[in-house]
């Protein structure tokens, strides 16, 4: 087997977190499966899916799935769906199921769109010195204040 080489794409992609290798666009995903807690995406790149049916699994739904590895550091990003009995518009055969914790997000300009733990707190008890609308307060006394029919 030949060393695979990895595609670079200038677009919002998701990246495999272990080695930060793009496996699929933003634009490819087609659903968000909370209860699974995966991306439904219809095409993914730099990924690596047995073929050999012997790593196939059949699921109790009577879904076949392979696992789905990013082709950079080996790691299981999740599941591609290779057949299903009952098809739908986002459960059709070949879709990949990739975990939501396996991957994130790169925008276009190549930087990591992550969050840090407590990057939304927000200091709620602050106080403020003066109000809100100060500032548009003095504008309106100084409006008030100009006399509209001044002879010129």
């Amino acid at each position: 087997m030949g060393r695979p080489f990895i595609l670079h794409y200038e677009d919002d992609c998701i990246h495999c977190r272990s080695c930060k290798t793009r496996v699929g666009f933003i634009r490819d995903h087609l659903f968000t499966n909370i209860g699974d807690e995966s991306f439904i995406f219809h095409t993914v790149f730099n990924v690596e899916v047995p073929e050999d049916k012997r790593y196939h699994q059949v699921e109790k739904n009577g879904r076949t799935v392979a696992d789905t590895y990013c082709i950079k550091c080996g790691n299981l990003l999740g599941r591609k769906l290779i057949a299903i009995d009952k098809p739908c518009s986002y459960n059709r055969e070949g879709v990949f199921f990739i975990s939501l914790h396996k991957v994130g997000l790169t925008n276009q300009d190549g930087g990591v769109n992550e969050q840090a733990a407590g990057a939304n707190v927000q200091d709620g008890d602050a106080d403020e010195q003066g109000g809100a609308n100060e500032d548009v307060d003095l504008l309106a006394e100084g409006i008030a204040n100009l006399d509209l029919n001044t002879n010129l």
